[in-house]
């Protein structure tokens, strides 16, 4: 063979394989721009517009939170202001990210889950199912609107169960008193601290070395600002005529009642009016049942 055909067929054989080697990189180039694109969100639904929600669990009471204007609200089975990062994760899920649509006329609902749904989530009207885990990616299985002609079910990324398991407790807010609460009277075991009768400041029952007006002052900060690493159903039996551990007092004259319960090493105060318990941070506990020694000048 000649030496001219010989190069001529080299040079067919490089432009052939750069061409395999360029349709690969385009290959995958397209796989990794489609790995990256972001997918369809479960609705075209602004999840910040969402003003109200309802829980519905089989066995469970209707959980109802509105949007007010100071915030997030429960207002069924109980009143109590609701955890705002809690309702944020579950307005989310109107946008989440879906990683595929399930053809419901070719499959039996109630393989996914979804016939019954573990919990159906109310949010202004659109209605999310919720069904199993899928077991490959561990994606949730949601359908919307359940029911209706443009009802369609859709895999997103799994979340917490404690947001839809029908405990209004987790839902709660982890702040033991209201905002800015203006606080008139504390009570805790052996301590009294109550705002003096006349001019600003506090004082203390008994008036120990320990009650001066600095670590007064941090006592009642630290209760304006308490909040609970966790909200939790009752620990103990109680009823709102039982003795109160704990007791503030507020200007306006209501009154917030805990029991003291110390159980597996934790520290809860659980209200007695509500069932309803609130978990300390352990180095934050203290604080709130005793004066701090504070240095004296």
């Amino acid at each position: 063979m000649k030496t001219a055909t010989v190069n001529l067929l080299l040079a067919i054989t490089a432009v052939g394989l750069a061409s395999l080697v360029v349709v690969d990189q385009t290959k995958q180039e397209a796989k990794l721009s489609a790995a990256i694109a972001p997918k369809p969100p479960l609705t075209a639904i602004d999840g910040n517009a969402v003003r109200h929600i309802v829980l519905h669990n089989a066995g469970s009471p209707d959980i109802q939170i509105e949007k007010t204007a100071i915030g997030w609200q429960l207002t069924e089975p109980v009143k109590l202001p609701a955890d705002l990062v809690e309702i944020g994760a579950i307005t989310e899920l109107l946008g989440a990210e879906t990683h595929g649509d399930i053809d419901g006329s070719k499959i039996q609902r109630a393989k996914l889950g979804l016939d019954p749904p573990h919990s159906l989530i109310e949010l202004d009207g659109t209605v999310l199912a919720i069904g199993d885990i899928e077991p490959l990616k561990q994606s949730r299985y949601v359908e919307v609107n359940p029911g209706k002609p443009d009802a369609r079910i859709r895999l997103i990324n799994d979340f917490p169960p404690e947001l839809v398991d029908g405990e209004f407790t987790d839902l709660a807010n982890k702040a033991l008193l209201p905002f800015e609460a203006d606080i008139a009277r504390i009570e805790v075991p052996g301590l009294v601290v109550l705002r003096r009768p006349v001019g600003p400041g506090w004082t203390s029952a008994p008036a120990t070395e320990a009650a001066t007006s600095p670590a007064l002052q941090t006592f009642v900060d630290g209760w304006r600002s308490a909040r609970a690493i966790a909200t939790l159903p009752p620990l103990a039996e109680s009823s709102g005529a039982a003795k109160a551990d704990v007791c503030i007092v507020l200007a306006d004259g209501s009154e917030y009642r805990y029991a003291l319960i110390d159980k597996a090493g934790s520290r809860y105060l659980q209200r007695l009016d509500l069932p309803l318990s609130y978990q300390l941070d352990p180095g934050f506990a203290e604080s709130l049942l005793k004066l701090a020694m504070t240095p004296t000048s």
